[in-house]
């Protein structure tokens, strides 16, 4: 299967899973002391599974809720990123595919089901927008605009409230817990950068590719931290994230 390929089908999973979004039960528990999981996770995680690796025949699946395995083909799956987001009813959150060939992302899709907007990309297919709802041309702004949710509650991390502090004198800030809908926006042009800490292979694989395609840079930051967008401010935030992890 080519890249292109792959994303049809991780575009078209990611399509029908949404539908399951509008009639599923959410039922909420714990997963560690700052984190939640709903019914409505699991329930898109193992239709994702189902449908990813039947359009694959012999590709595994890393995914938040239900484990990971690999193969040659391999497939990252966030059913819900954002699901304190979710569980609240506030719609700001989204659900992340991204394939790897041979350990190398390949393809990307993630998608914003309350906006019904759809972010695309692969090595043989460029990035593209699908929006069914109001669309606005990215301006440009005085300040860099910076995605971020740090510090995250229950970090391993010291010197997370001054590297908030220290940006927020130099760039707009927005805090919207979630990772690979932030990603897509930087993409996009929306947001001229996104960082985090804490985050997983699920949170970011999609976004990757997304911002890649872009023309934007993705940076791995430490064992769980990564810097991505354009211009001036993500060698900035790179060095001020790499100080926080050393």
């Amino acid at each position: 299967m080519t890249p292109g390929d792959l994303l049809a089908l991780a575009t078209q999973s990611c399509v029908d899973a949404a539908k399951l979004l509008h009639e599923a039960r959410v039922d909420v528990a714990l997963k560690g002391t700052f984190d939640q999981v709903s019914s409505a996770d699991l329930e898109v995680e193992t239709f994702l599974r189902a449908s990813l690796t039947a359009g694959a025949p012999g590709s595994a699946v890393v995914g938040e809720e239900l484990g990971s395995s690999s193969a040659r083909i391999t497939w990252y799956v966030d059913p819900i990123d954002g699901t304190r987001n979710f569980v609240r009813g506030i719609p700001l959150s989204c659900i992340s595919v991204a394939a790897a060939v041979d350990g190398s992302l390949v393809a990307g899709c993630v998608l914003d089901p309350f906006r019904d907007e759809l972010f695309t990309a692969a090595l043989d297919v460029p990035f593209s927008v699908r929006s069914s709802g109001l669309t606005i041309t990215p301006g440009v702004s005085p300040r860099p605009l910076v995605l971020t949710d740090i510090p995250l509650p229950g970090s391993a991390y010291s010197g997370e409230m001054e590297f908030l502090g220290e940006l927020m004198t130099i760039a707009d800030v927005r805090r919207v817990y979630v990772t690979a809908l932030s990603l897509a926006w930087v993409a996009a042009g929306r947001a001229d950068a996104a960082a985090n800490l804490g985050i997983h292979p699920w949170d970011v694989a999609a976004g990757a590719v997304l911002v890649r395609a872009s023309g934007g840079e993705f940076v791995d930051v430490g064992r769980d931290g990564f810097v991505a967008g354009r211009g001036e401010i993500v060698p900035w935030l790179v060095e001020r994230l790499e100080g926080i992890v050393s």
